[in-house]
């Protein structure tokens, strides 16, 4: 927020020198205007005890040598003789205050305000924020009003008031519209006393990755810091409960602090925050590892493209791996931590850029998390309007790639805790986060919650399959791209595992999908799939067989289109043109026949024709995009060659189909 007069800093030291310095900067001229008067006496004070008066001046000559145990024993003597002796109250409310005792403060600033003469200007401020921080919004709003109203206070008091009362309105109105429901805190399995946070599941989720602080930690105790050293833990589900958490163990976790991940969707990279390492650019930098077998690789810093000398930390990836957010306290943001972003180029990270507003602000935000949707955006703030401390927010992205004004995810889910670090599963009902609310299991732990309709994200589903040699059925390791079929964007990439041949990733619904596979030695193959309507936890399982790359070998392009009864070809075919003309590229020797098929409707000889020609037509983009015309003989067959009955309309659609044929590998 805004800046701090050099007095007011100078109070910011320890809280008995604090509550000192408020102390002397809101009383002490009060002795010196009675003095001027002559001696005081007890109605000078609204007050009859003389005792209760002598008790008052002590506890402030106590404040003004910052004996903070005495002040507070003086001012609760006045108090026991005179019970309303407002400027006692006033005096034990701001200590209260200062030592973040909410509960205690009240009472005092409730029987200061009562007994206000006129001269507790920051009455107002102090009983505002106060309420505020116990969630008490509706009582803290006309107390903050009622003080910025005045216009007598420091300038740093009326820009915290101004800040507050406008968290306060918002946080009153949210807890009226608010819906009902509870937050499940996930078990002793997971939370400990110690602080548990930044929970991350893998695709399926039935795997949960988190970090936590505590005697488990490879790094132990930090006896200068008082804690442990933070660590990845991780635990799986079984279907019923959660197993007991386990530190994730080195290369990953060291004897320093690790925590934050984010995994590609292949499962074989890890992205996550690491602090103190030896080739650290910062205090804390992001770094990668890439998975062999069952072991991880020794992690990697992401370079000075993404990480400076400031604090960088909480990677989050995009669906299709090559976006990276991430939040840093650099310069060139908008205030305190910024979330950034870097995209792959070229197999590098570029330059990271700010994500910019309305999602940073001059406060401070982090744990950015984009849904496998690619639309929508999570990340925590302690600036946008809230109800104290950290919140969760979400920004959707719109047609334009900028990005909404952040919406809170409203109460209970957020409180006057602090919330952060949101993860909501594929299918967008359930989330998972952290807090430090009342009733968990100590400090920070994990939670795990339904869902609001207005916070979900769109709907994805995982597709999930095995690529194999269609002549022995073992497992390829392959290379995957997925493509929109209407807009042509590649959504993800990934490589089949390569001693299974597995893969698994998230993909939004209601699109149409070209899946296009290559494996070295094999000929490629694509598949052409629409998801929709799929019940939720549902997979949706591909297998695909890739043939060894050998003479008279042949694959049905699956997806290549024409206009209806014409040889003209259908925008929606580039990718999979561009596909073959990368395949041709990559094996210069190889010549091909491209096969135009046709159903039986229509007469035979037409039908002869119209597979010429679009056969030619697929010939002549590839002469076209570089490949040599030699290399490529375009032949129609009709409704010579059907695979199916040409009864159904299924079975003719099977049948109107695009081949090409080995002709010769070149060996």
């Amino acid at each position: 927020m805004g800046g701090h007069s050099p007095g007011y800093k100078i109070c910011f030291m320890n809280r008995t020198a604090v509550f000192a310095c408020l102390l002397l900067s809101l009383t002490f001229l009060l002795p010196a205007q009675l003095s001027a008067q002559g001696k005081p006496k007890p109605a000078d004070f609204g007050i009859k005890s003389k005792k209760a008066m002598k008790a008052y001046l002590e506890g402030l000559q106590y404040a003004q040598y910052r004996d903070r145990d005495g002040a507070i024993a003086a001012f609760e003597e006045a108090i026991s003789l005179e019970p309303d002796f407002a400027r006692a109250h006033y005096q034990l409310g701001i200590n209260a205050y200062v030592q973040k005792d909410y509960e205690a403060a009240i009472p005092h600033l409730e029987k200061a305000q009562a007994g206000d003469d006129g001269n507790f200007r920051a009455i107002g401020f102090y009983l505002g924020e106060t309420y505020f921080h116990l969630g008490r919004y509706a009582e803290s709003v006309p107390a903050l009003e009622a003080f910025v109203a005045r216009g007598e206070g420091r300038r740093q008091d009326m820009e915290q008031a101004t800040y507050t009362l406008r968290h306060a309105r918002f946080a009153a109105q949210a807890i009226a519209d608010s819906v009902s429901f509870t937050p499940i805190n996930l078990g002793t399995a997971i939370n400990s006393p110690h602080d548990e946070y930044l929970p991350y599941l893998i695709a399926d989720d039935t795997y949960l990755l988190f970090t936590s602080r505590r005697p488990q930690s490879v790094g132990g105790f930090n006896p200068r810091l008082q804690r442990y050293n933070e660590d990845f833990f991780y635990s799986q589900w079984d279907g019923e409960a959660w197993s007991a958490a386990e530190n994730l163990g080195p290369p990953i976790n060291t004897r320093e602090n690790e925590g934050a991940a984010a995994i590609t969707q292949d499962g074989r990279t890890i992205f996550f925050t690491s602090c103190n390492r030896e080739d650290g650019i910062g205090g804390c930098d992001i770094y990668y590892s890439v998975r062999e077998g069952s072991r991880w690789r020794r992690p990697v810093n992401l370079g000075p493209a993404v990480n400076t000398v400031a604090w960088e930390g909480h990677p989050c990836l995009s669906g299709d791996g090559r976006t990276l957010y991430f939040a840093s306290s650099r310069p060139g943001g908008e205030g305190g931590s910024d979330i950034w972003y870097t995209r792959l180029v070229g197999g590098a990270w570029a330059e990271a850029q700010p994500l910019g507003t309305p999602v940073n602000t001059p406060g401070n935000e982090d744990s950015p998390f984009l849904h496998a949707d690619d639309q929508s955006l999570y990340f925590s703030s302690d600036y946008h309007p809230g109800f104290g401390g950290q919140d969760i927010f979400l920004s959707f992205r719109n047609e334009d790639g900028s990005w909404s004004e952040p919406q809170n995810l409203g109460y209970p889910l957020n409180t006057v805790a602090h919330e952060s670090h949101l993860f909501v599963n594929a299918q967008g009902r359930e989330g998972f986060m952290n807090s430090d609310r009342e009733g968990g299991l100590g400090g920070s732990d994990i939670y795990r919650f339904e869902m609001a309709p207005r916070n979900r994200p769109r709907i994805a589903t995982f597709l999930r399959g095995r690529v194999q040699d269609s002549l022995t059925s073992k497992p390829v390791a392959a290379h995957l791209r997925l493509v929109d079929v209407e807009t042509g964007d590649t959504i993800r990439e990934v490589d089949t595992d390569p001693n299974k041949g597995n893969f698994l990733m998230t993909l939004p619904l209601e699109r149409e999908y070209a899946a296009f596979v290559e494996a070295e030695g094999y000929l490629f193959t694509t598949r052409n799939f629409y998801l929709k309507d799929l019940p939720e936890e549902t997979y949706f399982d591909l297998v695909i067989e890739l043939a060894p790359l050998k003479k008279d070998v042949q694959v049905v392009l699956q997806n290549i289109f024409f206009a209806f009864g014409s040889d003209s070809l259908e925008a929606t075919s580039h990718p999979e043109l561009a596909f073959l003309v990368s395949f041709m590229e990559k094996n210069p020797n190889i010549r091909i026949e491209i096969q135009g098929h046709t159903d039986d409707v229509g007469s035979e000889a037409d039908n002869l024709d119209l597979s010429q020609r679009r056969a030619e037509s697929v010939r002549a983009y590839l002469i076209a995009a570089g490949i040599s015309g030699e290399r490529i003989v375009a032949q129609g067959y009709g409704e010579s060659m059907p695979v199916a009955g040409n009864i159904t309309d299924e079975d003719r659609a099977r049948n109107r189909r695009t081949e090409f044929k080995i002709l010769d590998t070149g060996e």
